[in-house]
């Protein structure tokens, strides 16, 4: 019987006995000092996804029906909105002003709404106590669930720890984010999500937030207490500033397409087939149309398609016997295009030149401009309009290189710094914390690279040459994706989503492609998505892009045409189902079975036929061939933003 009671004892580290677990679990963090390596302490590192998450689950969950019952009807409907809409950071926004910023929680706590919550729940809601809006400095990973950061709104504290495990996986090294904090025994515990501060030229985080504070005419004193309760609207204006950014930028970004058409002679056709294919700035396309004499990428002055491993595109040629074309986007690449074409001294017929306007026309709307400080769009500059190209299959790498663009940076005068160069800046006390701030945008850059695309960047021997050891960090792991064990992926299902099919369909399409402001509303609205094409893994040439870009905006624009609030893409999630469609199947699955398998996958087979069909129509509209070999990826890259529409707030009738 002693034995057999002495393995119902658990041993006590703080006590120095042996205790039974209900004498551990009414006491512990509470009436029992627990040290943070006792296996039994929910609050212990080690037990974050098997014991804290489930914990802290369950007393949100009972806090937020606590809450339900206690709102006012135009509460619950802004509550209600937020959760439909799928916006975690405006719903936990709401939920931690109304009862952590009110005075609910006291009050509730004086009523003992608690008196009956086991030990661990009493504890985790003292902790919750302290929750508080943060400008949050990441710093190093410890692990996988823990970060080191700093809290730039409270510049006294400590370098700590943050305890999340979206941010240990997803952030680097200095990306600052505003979000919500509460205290917990082993640091910090990141609640609720977090959003970017925008990058403003010349400001650092801390005196971005300072401005757009002013801005909304927060009072000067205990600013923590108005962001607790004026947290959405910040995010409004963070929203609000990127978007008027992209906005200035366009204007002020020449936005043209330039086609520049020349005759040629029969006779020397051959010649300029052959100059152009050795030429080291032509990059070799392959050509699927018999139309087709030669295709290929020109590439910008000074590189060497046999030496580069990635070159800057100016545009691209096509040879038929026809003539030579050559197309570029804005009147430089297209002026330097003029220039090399004059370079391959053939004598050519008369130059024809269009070009058509890709900028769009109008203001885009969901965004309030009156919420933008003026000054935040001072620094604005043109897009840059260039594409980089992979000459060269990049073999297994060695190590971390630094990239070509920075082997000069240390040496290289900069406007920033009043023409003088980072090294000089390094030893200037008054131009030292500007280098600071620069470094730390293009470490976070430079590390979002790592996480994002699998590159293996570090800037760590830069710093160091700089001076800047105060910088230098272990860098973050490679890549974003994590694959289970079993293979598959971390993708939410789809929820339920009305069919858009026969007469409905097509009127939603022809709505979407015959309005203009729509589609420049579009646009803008599904950027990500539209950039993360450019992120696939295999390699599609600029045409192919274009008539990819231009399909998914027509189909995706038709499945929810009128920019419901809540209509926000994860440019992330649609590349990790493409990623997994395009790993999956076996050697025997014909082209046709795989397309029926993920066309049924997506829940829209309507749809992606009639993407399809327009992708074909549109090329053959161009008059240039999509590759017969790319034609899956682009297929699957339209079924994957197809399906990644099925995650948007909106329901169909």
């Amino acid at each position: 019987m002693g034995q057999a009671k002495r393995k119902q004892q658990r041993d006590c580290p703080a006590k120095g006995a042996a205790i039974t677990p209900e004498e551990c679990g009414r006491g512990r963090n509470s009436a029992i000092s627990c040290p943070l390596d006792c296996p039994f302490n929910p609050f212990s590192p080690g037990n974050y996804r098997d014991v804290f998450l489930g914990l802290e689950s369950k007393v949100i969950h009972q806090l937020s029906r606590k809450l339900a019952a206690d709102l006012s009807p135009s509460q619950a409907r802004e509550m209600a909105d937020a959760i439909g809409d799928d916006d975690l950071f405006t719903s936990h926004a709401l939920h931690v002003w109304l009862v952590h910023g009110s005075g609910r929680l006291e009050q509730w706590r004086e009523q003992g709404f608690f008196r009956d919550w086991k030990n661990d729940e009493q504890v985790l809601l003292g902790w919750m106590a302290s929750m508080r809006p943060a400008l949050i400095e990441f710093r190093e990973g410890i692990d996988g669930s823990r970060t080191m950061a700093v809290d730039l709104l409270r510049p006294e504290l400590p370098p700590f720890a943050v305890t999340d495990e979206a941010a240990a996986s997803q952030v680097g090294r200095f990306q600052v984010q505003l979000g919500w904090l509460y205290d917990l025994p082993a640091g910090q515990r990141l609640s609720g999500g977090s959003i970017a501060v925008p990058s403003i030229d010349g400001l650092e985080p801390q005196e971005v937030l300072d401005a757009l504070l002013d801005h909304l005419d927060a009072p000067a004193e205990n600013r923590t207490s108005w962001l607790l309760e004026h947290m959405t609207l910040v995010a409004d204006a963070f929203v609000a500033i990127g978007v008027a950014s992209q906005v200035k930028q366009l204007a002020m970004s020449d936005l043209r397409q330039f086609t520049l058409n020349y005759p040629v002679p029969a006779g020397i056709l051959s010649d300029l087939e052959s100059k152009l294919r050795d030429s080291k700035r032509v990059f070799v396309e392959e050509t699927d149309s018999p139309l087709q004499r030669f295709l290929g990428s020109l590439l910008d002055e000074g590189s060497d398609r046999d030496r580069d491993h990635q070159a800057r595109v100016l545009g691209e040629l096509q040879l038929t016997d026809e003539g030579l074309e050559f197309q570029a986007i804005g009147e430089t690449a297209m002026v330097a295009g003029r220039q090399f074409i004059a370079e391959l001294g053939l004598e050519l017929g008369a130059e024809e030149r269009s070009s058509m306007d890709l900028a769009p026309s109008g203001a885009p709307s969901g965004f309030d401009p009156d919420l933008v400080p003026p000054r935040f769009l001072d620094g604005v500059s043109p897009l840059d309009l260039s594409t980089m190209i992979e000459l060269q299959e990049p073999g297994d790498p060695p190590g971390p290189e630094l990239p070509a663009h920075y082997l000069r940076f240390a040496d290289t005068a900069l406007p920033a710094f009043g023409g003088r160069t980072p090294r000089e800046a390094g030893g200037e006390p008054s131009l030292r914390p500007r280098l600071v701030r620069l470094m730390k945008e293009h470490v976070a850059r430079c590390d979002q690279q790592r996480r994002a695309d699998g590159i293996d960047i570090d800037l760590n021997p830069l710093l160091a040459d700089l001076g800047l050891d105060e910088l230098i960090l272990p860098p973050p792991p490679i890549g974003f994706i994590e694959v289970e064990d079993e293979g598959e992926l971390p993708l939410d299902p789809p929820p339920r989503q009305g069919l858009l099919e026969g007469e409905q369909l097509e009127i939603r399409i022809q709505m979407v492609t015959g309005d203009e402001a729509m589609w420049n509303r579009l646009e803008i609205r599904l950027a990500d998505i539209l950039d993360a094409f450019n992120d696939l893994s295999d390699q599609i040439s600029p045409h192919e892009l274009e008539l990819l870009q231009t399909t998914a905006l027509a189909i995706l624009g038709a499945f929810h045409p009128d920019q419901v609030p809540g209509y926000d893409p994860d440019a992330e999630r649609m590349v990790a189902r493409y990623e997994s469609w395009m790993a999956s199947g076996d050697a025997e699955e014909t082209l046709e079975e795989y397309l029926d398998r993920i066309f049924a996958e997506t829940r829209q087979q309507q749809l992606c036929e009639a993407a399809v069909d327009l992708l074909f129509h549109l090329e053959d509209r161009s008059g240039k061939k999509i590759r017969k070999k790319k034609l899956d990826a682009l297929i699957t890259a339209l079924a994957a933003a197809i399906w990644e529409a099925a995650h948007w707030p909106p329901l169909l009738d």
